[in-house]
């Protein structure tokens, strides 16, 4: 089986922390969890793709 996995693109808003970020001056990035947790229950003979949709 394959499993394509999407990880969607969030618009920048109030309430994301792209501003916040850029004010403290960090660049690190909040990863996908959700998407690697589920990747990771899927039967180990599955191909697993991940996409980001833009």
């Amino acid at each position: 089986m394959k499993a394509l996995l999407l990880y969607p693109h969030f618009p920048q808003s109030f309430w994301s922390y792209e501003r916040f970020m850029q004010m403290a001056g960090l660049k690190a990035t909040i990863p996908p969890l959700g998407i690697i947790t589920v990747a990771s229950m899927l039967p180990a003979d599955w191909e697993v793709r991940f996409m980001t949709a833009m």
